[in-house]
């Protein structure tokens, strides 16, 4: 078992997720500064060691415990235009990222909050009124470096924003940190990337995997897993991973809505990467629990280990499917027969890595993970053009695919195995989703089927789809000869000539590259809709029309 776990009167741009910009805002020299001692990353890595061998959580980060608030800690000012500035510096010497995780936060209309370096550069997206968490929370995850400045901003004449940060995750391996040559970490000697031939037939299920930086009670780590679909084409935004993978029975409900689901983490082609740019952009924050195996304390896994989530919160659903139909997301078929197979792939994102891939070409083997029996799949790997791809730490949670004729769906999802690149032989385990589906338990919430055959059809199969809910795309040549939306590029407003829709409603939102709605409006048909858009940073937008079932997208650039 290896691998578990296997804005006020200021100008604001970010050099957060790509953008080489800065915050205009005049630093104080003499911010106070929080000093945090390193742990003892000796021990870390022998219990890293004991417990990556074991199957266990693969972490990367530990907490440091703290009591931050605006009010016992920081330096606050006052600029010249009138508004307040809070800033703290942190130092927590040796981590290759930083992640803050407020248990309290609330912020005024019109404030900001953002994390930057020494050099005055955004390591975190800007942070509203609009972006805090359910259960009043914020985490600002995986900031690179160890030397960074916490910075608030409230408008002149508005409430004093109030946070209270008690946990900051020292990160000290498979961060991704470009600064450290860490973007490539997973074993380069075999692993292949998603989009070299190998993934050819598979590049629809790949946009539908994800890699989760999970926040349980020992600290953070990796896992990957897979949106899904279900057979009442509703959209709901289900996400297939492991029980181990963070989730015992002692994670809160606060913990998992700290959680973040990175989609697109992937080199654009064969060849590997040399900095992160903007691959980390693309992520849900949160989830919540809608069942699980109930077989795993955080050490052992008895059946089948899966956990399934809704991802974003049950309240805010809507908006969690236009951030995923933003990202292009998949949300991926599934095959819950209990049949042999012996053509697929794993897609995984081992040790936190751009996604990977990893065939099988010999027929999957029925197996036992612990006492009870024919609860998971054996694969062993295959050689293939670029490498012969194995799974590691951080890949734990990954569907298994199988393939036929075309068509392609999960099957199983990673526990674990005793595959390296130093042993391709070795096999790999999945938690069969025939076994998932009504076999670890007889409550609703220890199995699959509930969820994804919600009208209890008995159908035991079901393909993927971009567009689960039924829209029907407008075709570009729609796009560019009826409705027209100008100018684009933009530094002010943009128009959206409506005309063309007569006599029907139109949905409008715009989305900005993190996927968060930063606009939305119902407006009539044979209308023209100004939009000012002069309060936005700089970067590139998506405007979504959804109108009777049909639905638009478009990039648009603020500039």
């Amino acid at each position: 078992m290896k691998k578990i776990l296997l804005l006020g009167g200021l100008y604001l741009m970010t050099s957060f997720s790509g953008f080489s910009t800065s915050f205009s805002s005049k630093k104080d020299k003499d911010i106070p500064v929080h000093f945090l001692s390193s742990p003892d990353l000796t021990q870390i890595k022998l219990e890293d060691a004991k417990n990556d061998k074991n199957g266990m959580f693969y972490r990367i980060g530990v907490f440091s415990y703290t009591n931050i608030t605006s009010i016992n800690s920081g330096k606050w000012s006052k600029l010249s235009n009138g508004d307040r500035m809070w800033q703290l510096n942190i130092k927590h010497p040796g981590a290759e990222a930083l992640s803050f995780l407020f248990s309290s936060f609330k912020l005024s209309k019109g404030s900001v909050f953002y994390v930057e370096n020494k050099k005055g550069e955004n390591v975190s997206e800007i942070l509203t009124k609009d972006d805090i968490l359910e259960y009043g929370q914020q985490h600002i995850a995986l900031c690179f470096g160890d030397d960074l400045i916490l910075t608030l901003i409230d408008p002149a004449n508005v409430e004093q924003s109030e946070f209270m940060l008690d946990k900051i995750i020292y990160n000290y391996r498979s961060t991704g940190n470009p600064n450290l040559s860490k973007i490539n970490e997973s074993d380069a000697t075999c692993e292949v990337n998603v989009n070299c031939s190998e993934g050819a037939n598979y590049q629809d299920e790949k946009r539908g995997v994800a890699r989760v930086y999970v926040v349980e009670n020992s600290g953070a780590g990796w896992c990957s897993g897979s949106l899904v679909n279900n057979l009442a084409n509703n959209c709901k935004p289900y996400f297939l991973t492991a029980l181990h993978c963070g989730a015992s029975v002692s994670t809160t409900a606060q913990l998992m809505a700290t959680w973040k689901f990175y989609f697109n983490y992937e080199a654009p082609t064969c060849t590997n990467p040399t900095s992160v740019g903007t691959l980390a952009t693309h992520y849900v924050t949160g989830c919540v629990r809608m069942a699980d195996s109930n077989d795993n304390d955080g050490t052992n896994i008895s059946k089948s280990d899966f956990l399934f989530l809704q991802l974003g919160t049950l309240a805010n659903e809507t908006t969690t499917i236009n951030k995923l139909i933003g990202f292009n997301a998949y949300w991926n078929g599934w095959d819950a027969n209990n049949t042999v197979v012996n053509t697929g792939v794993g897609i995984h994102h081992p040790a936190g890595d751009i996604k990977k891939i990893s065939a099988f070409t010999t027929n999957l083997v029925s197996s036992t993970w612990a006492s009870v029996p024919n609860t998971h799949w054996r694969v062993v790997w295959a050689a293939t053009a670029n490498g012969h791809g194995v799974t590691e730490g951080g890949s734990s949670g990954s569907p298994l695919f199988s393939y036929n004729n075309g068509n392609s769906r999960i099957i199983g999802t990673l526990s674990g195995g005793s595959s390296y690149c130093t042993a391709t032989s070795s096999p790999d385990l999945y938690g069969k989703v025939a076994y998932h589906w009504t076999s670890d338990g007889t409550a609703s919430n220890q199995q699959l089927k509930p969820f994804l055959d919600p009208n209890n059809t008995g159908t035991l199969v079901k393909d993927g789809s971009s567009n689960p809910c039924n829209f029907v795309g407008l075709t570009e040549a729609t796009l560019n000869h009826d409705v027209k939306i100008y100018p684009n590029p933009s530094v002010d407003v943009i128009n959206i000539d409506l005309n063309a829709l007569a006599n029907q409603k139109v949905e409008i939102s715009i989305l900005d590259m993190a996927g968060k709605v930063v606009y939305t409006s119902n407006s009539s048909a044979g209308n023209l809709v100004k939009i000012d858009i002069s309060s936005f940073g700089k970067g590139i937008y998506q405007v979504i029309l959804k109108s009777e079932g049909q639905q638009l997208v478009q990039r648009i650039s603020k500039i």
